[in-house]
């Protein structure tokens, strides 16, 4: 029976990850017929393996239903989208903010909730609203009639990094707003009264810890607003491995709901009217989980914390019925009871995290041997929880940080059990002591961490992995948590070797590889040759750490010969201080970088070897030839734009041209200079119609022309002139904003790829290439 429940839930899991793992939604059909045939199945007797045919059938059946069931909630959610006719419009929204509004760097941020139609009957669950300065501050809960320029849901596509789009599903917010005028409604939604008390909670703590640096950890573990948390110490959670406590996590819920249950159960049972009356067993799972309740609806009731809520009430349901019942079969009900509720939290690596965690904790702990002291449980539990994180955080991050177990052995106990209990009560305690105790031990823990990060080694970095490889190296690890002494545990260790000897992909003699990556209105690209990287410029802030570092690594490269950064404009080179470490986080190691920067400018005090861009330097890599082509030592440059390294790079074959922003009177300097024609060349300055002058396009009779611009980016690149200057001169036109990061592999032929077709995903289907413009020849 247990066998047969639980080939049940890991085939309709199985299903929902097949739906999500869909370039497009597909017909109806597929499902209903594998259902079907599951049926028809069932019905066969007198069949000589009729076992073997009943588990085919259970698992035929179930990965159907799953796979319908999430196709049916992504249909409903796709739905929602905003409509093509209104994308562009500004349009009248009547509303109110449903979540905590959140401070970023171009003005206020939050999510808004319409409470009528907006147009054509669309009338979408949320809506995330950016707003300015000008507007002033906005509260949790305020009705609010704006005008807003709408959007629909874009975002950067890369090989490896973070997927916006991706997110924005899981949160369920079908569009993007620009506030252009905002009008108070002088009153606030009845229905948002729980998001209004979190507001409130918030502010208790920031006027009882106005100027604590743990100030923002504070709100997090109490009410699971992480804005406040700086980037720094955010770096060093990620670092050290603890990201996972600076949340209202699953095991600061689970903590709440034993101690409140454990708590009931010691009153109760002391007074003999009320165990008369009701079993004090009961008693005390009710109060668990009304309190591990209460605890999810201060962190707004977030996915992660519906996944806890949803877990511990399956345990306790297995647990009412006073019936033995398999911690297996109560983890996997849970699961199940999840990916229900939420088909979309499969697409979360924590959902993986804590599900793979919690399961394999249970595996060690059923198999279990003997008494344990203290201390060894304690350390047996750190291994299992370290080592069984260890595979999904190399295939998706391609590092494992190696102080992880050191840095929780004591946040956990000390976040978990002391700063966390204290934040809570101080939120009650009107003299704001509690809070500053938590605060100043939270102090204590960061000390620590920064310590470990001054140890040598502090993290694992490989070439990632493949997902394909996960299978085995869970496998491995469910036999290296058996106890000492199972015949072939040994085996584990092989079956994760392929985790840590990944070979990086060989380029060959001759040949480059350039990537023009997904930066939004900006521009990175990364050259590689077979033993050496280069990146030009480095797109926006944001970029830093959710697209460089992570292509970075997925790359296999753990250092740069050269970083050059074509000129001082945020767009360019704007990702650059996280690269040196001047965020507060670790350099990425680099050799030289080359500029074109004025002498003050910060990104400068580095200890890196520097070199001004000058024409007539070259180099050569593995048989590639980089030629400096811009600025020449005498050109009294208008502004930074003019002054914008030029490189070009050439193997035998073919070319690359990447001009950065150059206008018009450059590229006639350059024709004038000599250029020599160029297979692929990076649109100058994203295509303004102030570059791409019909002299360069004839001169350079490129065969590809790339723009690397933002999604319905207020500049309106590429002009159009510019596009069908490219296009008489029988160029292909290739835009980041429409195919995500685009991939030349330049040898004797030319290799194009465009990242949204080599990992489609049904959810970038509402973004098509109508909306940006022409579609690219």
């Amino acid at each position: 029976m247990l066998s047969r429940y639980l080939l049940f839930i890991a085939c309709f899991v199985l299903g929902v990850i097949a739906l999500q793992q869909q370039a497009s939604l597909p017909a109806w059909w597929w499902a209903v017929s594998s259902a079907g045939a599951a049926l028809l199945l069932a019905q066969i007797r007198y069949f000589k393996f009729q076992w073997l045919l009943h588990y085919f059938f259970i698992a035929l059946l179930a990965i159907s239903l799953g796979f319908a069931w999430a196709q049916w909630r992504a249909e409903l959610r796709m739905a929602q989208r905003i409509p093509m006719s209104l994308v562009g419009q500004t349009l009248w929204v009547e509303g109110y903010i449903s979540d905590l509004p959140q401070d970023s760097r171009f003005g206020p941020r939050f999510v808004l909730t319409p409470e009528q139609p907006i147009a054509n009957g669309w009338q979408p669950q949320r809506i995330q609203v950016n707003a300015n300065l000008k507007h002033g501050q906005f509260s949790a809960g305020e009705r609010l009639r704006l005008q807003l320029k709408l959007k629909p849901i874009h975002g950067a596509v890369n090989p490896a990094g973070f997927d916006l789009e991706s997110w924005f599903l899981q949160q369920n917010i079908a569009a993007v707003g620009s506030a252009k005028s905002v009008e108070r409604l002088n009153e606030f939604a009845n229905v948002a009264w729980l998001v209004r008390i979190r507001a409130a909670l918030r502010q208790r703590i920031v006027r009882a810890l106005p100027d604590a640096p743990y100030q923002g950890v504070i709100v997090a573990l109490t009410i699971g607003d992480q804005g406040g948390i700086p980037k720094a110490q955010w770096q060093r959670f990620a670092q050290t491995g603890i990201t996972h406590l600076i949340s209202i996590s699953g095991l600061h819920i689970t903590l709440l709901a034993a101690f409140s249950a454990s708590a009931v159960l010691f009153v109760w049972r002391r007074i003999p009217q009320l165990a008369q009356r009701f079993a004090a067993q009961r008693a005390a799972l009710i109060a668990g989980v009304l309190a591990a309740l209460v605890y999810s609806l201060l962190a707004g009731m977030a996915v992660p914390t519906q996944r806890t809520v949803l877990m511990l009430l399956v345990a306790a349901l297995c647990l009412w019925r006073a019936k033995p019942m398999a911690k297996s079969a109560i983890w996997a009900g849970a699961l199940m009871a999840v990916v229900v509720f939420d088909p979309f939290a499969v697409l979360s690596v924590g959902f993986w995290l804590s599900f793979m965690v919690v399961g394999y904790l249970i595996w060690a702990g059923s198999n279990r041997i003997g008494d344990l002291k203290q201390w060894q449980l304690w350390v047996g539990t750190q291994w299992a929880a370290t080592i069984a994180s260890m595979p999904i955080l190399l295939v998706v991050f391609g590092q494992f940080p190696l102080v992880s177990p050191l840095a929780n052995a004591v946040a956990i106990p000390v976040v978990s059990m002391l700063v966390t209990p204290l934040a809570l009560l101080g939120v009650l305690e009107p003299s704001g002591t509690l809070l500053h105790w938590a605060e100043r031990l939270f102090a204590g823990v960061d000390w620590l961490l920064q310590w470990c990060l001054s140890l040598p080694m502090i993290d694992l970095q490989i070439n990632t992995p493949s997902m394909s490889m996960l299978p085995l190296a869970m496998l491995g690890i469910a036999l290296l948590l058996l106890p000492r002494g199972v015949p072939a545990r040994w085996l584990g260790w092989v079956m994760l070797l392929p985790l840590f000897f990944t070979p990086k992909i060989v380029i060959p003699e001759n040949v480059f590889v350039a990537q023009v990556l997904d930066v939004g209105q900006g521009l990175s690209v990364l050259v590689q040759t077979r033993n050496h990287a280069l990146l030009f410029d480095t797109g926006h802030v944001a970029n830093g750490e959710r697209v460089l570092l992570p292509v970075l690594r997925q790359a296999g490269i753990h250092a740069l010969d050269k970083l050059i950064l074509s000129h001082n404009d945020a767009d360019h080179i704007g990702a650059a201080p996280i690269l040196l470490g001047q965020e507060g986080g670790r350099a990425f190691p680099i050799q030289q970088i080359m500029h074109s920067l004025p002498p003050l400018q910060p990104l400068l005090a580095t200890t890196v070897t520097q070199r001004v861009c000058q024409a007539g330097q070259t180099w050569q890599w593995d048989g590639v030839q980089f030629s400096m082509l811009w600025l020449q030592p005498e050109y009294s440059a208008r502004d930074d734009n003019a002054k914008s390294c030029v490189l070009r790079i050439h193997n035998a074959q073919h070319s690359l041209l990447i001009p950065a922003d150059i206008g018009r009177l450059e590229e006639g300097e350059l024709v004038a200079a000599g250029l020599l024609p160029t297979d692929i060349v990076i649109a100058p300055h994203h295509g303004s119609k102030t570059a791409s002058s019909e002299l360069l396009i004839q001169t350079l009779q490129p065969q590809y022309a790339v723009f690397s611009v933002g999604f319905m980016n207020h500049f309106r690149h590429p002009h159009p002139d510019v596009v069908s200057r490219y296009a008489a001169a029988g160029s292909s036109l290739l835009r980041t904003d429409q195919m995500g990061a685009i991939r030349f592999t330049v040898g004797e032929q030319i290799e194009v790829k465009q990242q949204r077709v080599i990992a489609p995903r049904y959810w970038y289907n509402a973004t098509t290439p109508a909306l940006t413009g022409e579609t690219p020849q």
